[in-house]
């Protein structure tokens, strides 16, 4: 089956521009149209963070490694301070000058991860055989409107009538609580439910399925697989759903752009867990 995807999405930069509502604006929205309107306001407090440097270069490495040794380069040591070095450096950069500059510390960092999710057979199974950074377009109805999607998948792999939609995190623990909670602090649930449902809608006959497949980003670079369950899409679902209704108050009512929160003064208890652990004693 061939994976329906437009092309000239393939590019991040272009992908990144194009119109449609991806997951990352979605989660914004679910907690507020504040939150979201904070972003289309002041777009420089989202800028390129180390963070996501450090994504960009791991995910090229484990995702499409053929790319990274083309395009991800470390420049040589070169004291640019000498006649001979400016030329030897001017022509390294005439020669690179359009490729993803390293550092050795980065390079080494990502090679030892890669080896890592590669060293999990089912992961490294799971790697080979589909296709990195897909992008999809889709329309869909929500709450009786409907909106142009956009998402821009790590991988994809199709094994019979079995869609696989499959998602490489970087992350400070891998265990399963670890990870849970992750899910649920960053919400993982809205992603996994808005690229599922695009796939689904793209191709009607497959059975699409969103797996996290996340590699710890220090010793000992523990990687792990889990599968979204029904629950997670229906949670994501629901979030989505607030997302779009935060929306059209948002924009209904501009007035609440600037309230990420609430502007009452609410009375704090005890938290549940706590009163439970207290109980416990």
């Amino acid at each position: 089956m061939k994976l329906n995807y437009e092309k000239s999405l393939l590019d991040e930069k272009v992908y990144r521009s194009a119109d449609g509502w991806a997951a990352s604006d979605l989660r914004l929205l679910a907690k507020s149209y504040g939150h979201y309107k904070h972003k289309i306001d002041f777009p420089e407090d989202y800028s390129y963070t180390a963070a996501l440097r450090a994504g960009t270069i791991v995910h090229a490495c484990v995702l499409e490694p053929e790319r990274f040794d083309e395009e991800f380069v470390v420049p040589p040591e070169i004291n640019k301070r000498t006649k001979a070095g400016k030329e030897e450096w001017a022509e390294w950069e005439s020669e690179n000058g359009d490729k993803f500059a390293l550092t050795a510390e980065e390079y080494d960092k990502a090679m030892v991860i890669r080896h890592h999710v590669m060293r999990n057979e089912r992961a490294a199974e799971l790697f080979t055989g589909g296709m990195a950074e897909v992008p999809v377009v889709w329309e869909e109805e929500i709450n009786g409107r409907t909106y142009k999607m956009k998402g821009r998948a790590d991988y994809v792999k199709v094994i019979g009538d079995q869609l696989l939609v499959l998602d490489l995190k970087t992350t400070q623990e891998a265990t399963y609580d670890a990870f849970q909670r992750s899910v649920m602090k960053w919400d993982y649930c809205t992603q996994a439910q808005h690229y599922r449902r695009g796939f689904e809608v793209l191709h009607p006959g497959m059975d699409v399925s969103f797996i996290w497949i996340p590699v710890e980003k220090q010793p000992p670079y523990g990687c792990q697989i889990f599968q979204a369950t029904p629950e997670i899409y229906e949670y994501g679902q629901a979030l989505r759903e607030q997302g779009f209704k935060n929306l059209e108050l948002g924009e209904s009512n501009p007035e609440l752009a600037h309230l990420p929160y609430s502007d009452e003064i609410q009375r704090m208890k005890l938290p549940q867990w706590f009163k439970r652990q207290q109980a416990a004693r």
